[in-house]
């Protein structure tokens, strides 16, 4: 008997092009998107910093931009991505040099039970706690929800701040270096613009544009630039009285969102807005509007909330201005914008404000109270005495148990 050939074919690979390293595809509107190098804030972005667009980090009273600088261009060394960084108050270099380590991801290992510990142990343990905890919370606030006040997106890596970057792993990375601090310009028009060149060049001769013919995996381009428009990028406008700042900087943020939008690059750009309270509000309003997303970075230190009691486990409030809209027509919005910011040694971590109920407060007055009733109590006993012709009440007496009750 002849036997009849199958028709069944074997499905062949899919000849899809492969993303980029350390990059994913949106589940909101499918951009593809890279880390930022702080996983609470991907998270509040939507999921990471979306390939072809600007994120402005505004700088109030502080250098915390600078950090954020550091951990965005540290994911960019991590994933092999290439990396252009641009600065006027110090050497581009010296910036790469500081980058902080990554720490291992220590999430799995404080869920696993420490060997030689039993599980009943620790359900013992954890069932104390709960008991202890349940004694201290008032009755009002043991059936609210529980605030998860820290967000993780699970996506890039954590740093260790007091920690510097293997330099054989730095120097494995492309980089391209802008030192303003070295050129001569007078205007800040000619420095921008040849910023500008140099942001171009290193898209086409590194092959980032869309437009170039893939040959070879893609990479992307991460550009930092730190603290433009301060009087170092010669913008004078918060020098002098009377001067305002000019189209400089809004010019270049035009045509810097231009360029991003035809390559696998990605820019964070932070500026310290409070050297730019001599000029009207509609000069930043117009920087926002001119960049995909806005934070703003509101620090503490040097005000009255620094010595706050509320704000003491934090450094800082972190605002949200503006969240992209790409390839929809709502973004991302995240559950509350009432957020704040605070610098450990390992992480720069983002979470949300909530004030618990004051503990220590309501155990004093507890205290107190306790304390009242048992002098008030005396006081009855002893005029009881006194009626039954025992142990006279004098005034010093009386005086003395009115002190303790005001005191």
């Amino acid at each position: 008997m002849q036997k009849m050939a199958s028709s069944f074919r074997k499905k062949a690979a899919s000849s899809k092009p492969s993303l980029p390293r350390g990059s994913r595809p949106s589940l909101h509107n499918a951009q593809l998107l890279v880390s930022s190098g702080v996983p609470s804030l991907d998270y509040l972005l939507g999921g990471g910093l979306a390939v072809g667009t600007v994120l402005l980090v505004e700088d109030v009273f502080g250098s915390y931009s600078r950090v954020l600088l550091k951990c965005f261009l540290a994911e960019g060394a991590v994933c092999g991505h290439s990396v252009l960084v641009a600065s006027a108050s110090e050497h581009p270099q010296d910036i790469v040099k500081e980058l902080p380590a990554a720490v291992e991801d220590e999430t799995s290992s404080s869920r696993q039970p420490i060997a030689g510990s039993s599980s009943s142990n620790g359900t013992q343990r954890s069932t104390t706690v709960e008991d202890s905890m349940r004694h201290n919370i008032a009755w009002r606030y043991q059936n609210l929800p529980k605030v998860q006040s820290t967000y993780d997106s699970r996506f890039g890596h954590f740093f260790n701040m007091s920690s510097v970057m293997d330099q054989s792993r730095v120097d494995g990375v492309s980089k391209v270096f802008f030192d303003a601090s070295k050129l001569s310009y007078s205007s800040p028009d000619d420095l921008y613009a040849s910023l500008r060149a140099k942001i171009s060049d290193a898209i086409h001769e590194g092959q980032f544009s869309v437009d170039t013919p893939q040959q070879q995996q893609r990479n992307i381009l991460r550009i930092g630039l730190h603290s433009l428009g301060s009087p170092l990028w010669n913008e004078g406008g918060g020098a002098s009285n009377g001067a305002i700042y000019g189209h400089s900087l809004p010019r270049f943020l035009h045509s810097l969102r231009a360029l991003l939008r035809r390559a696998y690059g990605v820019a964070m750009v932070t500026v310290p807005t409070h050297l730019m309270q001599d000029a009207s509000s509609a000069h930043v309003w117009r920087l926002e509007q001119l960049c995909d997303s806005v934070v703003r970075l509101e620090s503490f230190a040097g005000s009255e909330d620094e010595l706050s009691a509320l704000y003491r486990d934090y450094h800082g409030l972190f605002h949200i201005i503006k969240l992209p809209r790409l390839n929809s027509l709502v973004c991302h919005m995240p559950e509350t914008l009432d957020l704040a910011f605070k610098l450990r040694r390992k992480k720069f971590i983002i979470e949300k404000l909530h004030l618990p109920p004051e503990l220590s407060e309501t155990a004093s007055r507890s205290q107190g109270t306790t304390r009242d009733a048992h002098l008030l109590a005396t006081t009855a006993s002893t005029s009881s005495k006194q009626r039954d012709g025992h142990a006279p009440l004098t005034t010093s007496s009386t005086s003395a148990i009115r002190k303790r009750l005001t005191n």
